[in-house]
């Protein structure tokens, strides 16, 4: 806080650390009172005193003492921690977690070492390496020395030497790494509970911080009054987990498989660079009967289920944890995933959810509508030691609007709302099953919606046969809503499963490969097994730097074919949209359920013409390993017929959109700027300059004229949006008046995007390329001089007087954009 700037005092201004209020003038200096002096006094003491004393006077006999990877040992309000040689050196996870309050969540890898009568806690950074016998291994070793956290006095010796540190201040002073609130008041922070076990150590804290007001915010009283600035606490739990004495082998990654990692730089690798190594992150399994196909493992990855979740989801969560059992089949292994109930405090006052040994689903109280999932790994090996599935409480709200909106008229359950407990368990379940995915070390995977036929998504006996409509739970699938009522679909397939992607990974990332002693050893198999991607479609991986490939889509299914597949979701929606009235008016209840469906339909309606916009200046691709080409455009008939989908189904407003019964009840104005917005949106992304550029690239280097090209796509966009500008009479309706000029803000937004704000600093290097180093420029300009002609002839047609004042502000539009300094 030193040189903080307070109201309109220029100047630097020293503040105390345990100061809550600006300094007024800076030639004032506020007293230090009595306590605060005698309390710097004797940290300052402590800090300089080198003699450690005895045991005894320092763990006196009223110490509470727990005795694991390290020793804890509560004395009054103070912890310390005894460390025997064992601990020292000793590489650790050091996981933080809010329990209670608000604060930050982090981790960070560290060890315990000794210098003399002091002792570090030392970051071990792991970005890079080298084999402990290589003549570089020295000075990689020196690259990864580490900040230091914090320095302790050895206050005393144990009775076998091992170093006791009072850490008390570790856990509620300033300390960047261990602080979760701003400005943490030793004075209203303090240790919770402390205790060890064999591996890992946890602590709980409270700390109290200073809250400061949003920028701008000023305080209540009188001119110049500084803005006040309020507590906020936060209950903390930090785990020390050892990391394993035995690392696991790990497995190196392979882009055409889709595994979260880690990375380091091996300088003592026999490449000619800097080789930088990367290993999936997935648990240690290890099977019981080495020789058997299939085994139960030696410890199976356990899931604690938090004792938070309500009693009636509880069964559903396991299911969606153990969802993935049978994947695990498929590398060999049996049981491999359990849910659990976590135990209470009543059974196991020493449990808990935060502890870096236990993986974890969370429930959590919050009107977040989402769920997340993720993993902590051994930084050396990418195995998991922890991982954790956030439920947000709201989810299920996002869960009821997802259903409805694209499966109800598949599913009589979902005709009338609340939907019963029974489909909202499942929908659970699939959530969990997703997050679950993440936390065992998957990415998603927006391919897979795309691998599978789209006429075939509408097949129940293909469904049947493959376990669903999509073939993997990691992508953003959703639900069927390509199949129709009259398609005869059970409820149970329109909800994603794992699928032949998901057990294909998990075999190809953890099925034991016999004789390999090194992750090198592993490669010629994993290739092997990499390989099936070419002759079975549905397990192929999304290509990491593939922007524009069609069939990585979020929020899509029969991705396989857009146009066809997001036209029957239209119908669908048509359908929701007729039942909106029915299923959300309630006498005697408000009509925020209806508003709050409107518009989730309206934003379905926003994803489908996003789908089919992702064809235009796409190209398909396939990771692969040395065996051929990656990209390949996308036909120019085929994205021809995007833009014919879009100019009928997004620049033409659906009739149930526009339904006054519906409007009328639930906003006074607003329908047209929904739709406005809704409509830039596609108009912008299809005009993006990144979009052209590809649109470029791709005619330039097509053997003949296959290419959609730049020309084509103004064209066709012309007929769709600007059809009215050919006729013998001209009318413009109000939502295609507002759909035109949303054309122009997308072009203006392309050849004049909005200024980045410069950030404060010293200037840096700037090595983006010119803007409009290619053809796109002149083509939008050219494009607006045409299509002003085209409406300068039109306006002498206009039908009635608002279609030609708004020709006339057209024109006046396409200058300004054109000459902006004129």
């Amino acid at each position: 806080m030193a040189g903080q700037r307070c109201g309109s005092v220029v100047g630097v201004v020293l503040l105390l650390a345990t100061s809550t209020a600006c300094f007024r003038r800076s030639d004032v200096v506020r007293p230090v009172p009595p306590e605060e002096r005698q309390g710097a006094a004797r940290d300052s003491a402590r800090e300089q005193r080198q003699q450690p004393r005895d045991y005894n006077r320092v763990i006196t006999s009223e110490a509470g003492t727990s005795r694991g990877f390290f020793i804890t040992h509560r004395v009054g309000p103070r912890l310390y921690f005894e460390l025997p040689d064992s601990s020292l050196d000793r590489d650790m996870l050091v996981i933080r977690r809010v329990v209670a309050g608000m604060g930050s969540n982090a981790n960070l890898h560290a060890a315990w070492q000794r210098r003399g009568d002091r002792v570090l806690l030392r970051e071990r950074p792991y970005d890079v390496a080298a084999d402990s016998t290589s003549s570089i291994a020295r000075a990689v070793e020196a690259m990864r020395v580490g900040d230091i956290i914090a320095s302790f006095n050895v206050e005393t010796f144990g009775p076998d030497s091992a170093a006791v540190i009072e850490v008390t201040r570790l856990f509620t002073s300033n300390i960047a790494e261990f602080t979760a609130v701003n400005s943490p008041q030793t004075e209203r922070s303090f240790i919770e509970t402390a205790r060890a076990f064999p591996e890992n150590v946890t602590v709980e804290a409270t700390q109290t911080g200073i809250e400061q007001p949003p920028p701008g915010v000023s305080g209540q009283g009188g001119a110049g009054e500084q803005p006040r600035r309020g507590a906020r606490t936060a209950r903390l739990h930090w785990s020390f987990r050892a990391l394993p004495g035995d690392p696991m082998m790990p497995r190196l990654r392979d882009a055409r498989v889709g595994y979260n990692d880690i990375e380091t730089i091996d300088y003592s690798r026999p490449e000619h660079r800097a080789e930088t190594r990367r290993y999936i992150r997935r648990f240690r399994l290890e099977k019981r009967e080495p020789a058997a196909e299939i085994s139960d493992p030696v410890e199976p990855i356990e899931f604690w289920i938090d004792p938070a979740t309500p009693e009636w989801l509880v069964p559903w969560v396991r299911r969606g944890i153990e969802a993935w059992q049978p994947a695990f089949e498929e590398a060999g292994f049996r049981n491999a995933i359990i849910g659990r109930l976590a135990p209470g405090p009543e059974v196991d006052p020493d449990w808990s959810a935060y502890d870096a040994r236990y993986s974890v689903v969370y429930w959590r109280p919050s009107t977040t509508q989402n769920a997340t999932g993720g993993q902590q790994a051994d930084p050396r090996t990418g195995e998991i030691l922890k991982a954790e599935v956030n439920m947000y409480h709201n989810v299920m709200n996002l869960l009821r609007n997802w259903y409805f909106v694209q499966v109800s008229p598949l599913d009589p359950r979902a005709q009338s709302l609340p939907l019963p407990d029974s489909l909202m368990g499942r929908l659970v379940e699939y959530v969990v099953a997703h997050e679950v995915g993440h936390a065992i070390g998957f990415p998603h995977n927006m391919k897979a919606s795309a691998m599978y036929p789209a006429d075939s998504v509408r097949s129940a006996g293909f469904l049947r046969r493959m376990g669903g409509h999509v073939a993997t739970l990691m992508d953003y699938s959703r639900f069927n809503y390509v199949a129709q009522p009259e398609d005869g679909i059970p409820p149970e397939l329109l909800i994603p499963n794992v699928g032949p992607y998901d057990r294909f990974a998990v075999m190809w990332g953890h099925k034991p490969i016999a004789g390999a002693r090194t992750p090198d050893e592993e490669r010629a198999t994993l290739d092997s097994w990499a390989r099936a991607q070419d002759t079975i479609p549905w397990l192929r991986f999304t290509t990491s730097d593939a922007p524009n490939d069609p069939y990585g889509l979020t929020e899509a299914v029969g991705d396989e074919d857009a146009v066809k597949s997001n036209s029957l979701g239209m119908k669908n929606l048509e359908r929701v949209a007729g039942s909106l009235l029915r299923v959300a008016e309630r006498p005697g209840e408000s009509y925020e359920l209806l508003n709050e469906l409107y518009g989730n339909v309206v934003a379905q309606w926003g994803r489908y013409n996003g789908h089919v916009a992702s064809v235009v200046g796409g190209a398909y691709t396939q990771e692969r390993y040395g065996t051929g080409v990656r990209f390949d455009p996308v036909e120019r008939e085929r994205q021809r017929e995007a833009v014919r989908y879009l100019n009928q189904m997004a620049f033409q407003v659906p009739a149930f959109l526009l339904d006054p019964e519906i409007l009328r009840r639930i906003e006074a104005y607003g329908v047209l700027a929904r739709i406005r917005q809704a409509q830039l949106s596609v108009l912008s992304s299809l005009l993006n300059e990144q979009r052209l550029i590809r649109l470029i690239e791709y005619e330039a280097l097509a053997p003949d004229e296959r290419a959609y090209t730049i020309a084509d796509l103004l064209s066709d966009l012309r007929a769709g949006v600007w059809g009215e500008l050919e006729g013998g009479r001209v009318t413009i309706d109000v939502n295609r008046r507002n759909l035109q000029r949303a054309y122009l803000e997308a072009v203006e937004r392309t050849l004049d995007p909005p200024v980045l704000v410069s950030r404060p600093g010293p200037p840096v290097d700037d090595d983006t390329p010119p803007r409009f180093a290619n053809d796109s420029r002149a083509a939008l300009r050219g494009h607006l001089r045409d299509l002003d002609a085209a409406i300068r002839d039109a306006i002498g047609r206009a039908a009635d007087g608002m279609t030609r004042l708004h020709l006339r502000d057209l024109r006046t539009e396409i200058e300004r954009i054109l000459n902006p300094e004129g």
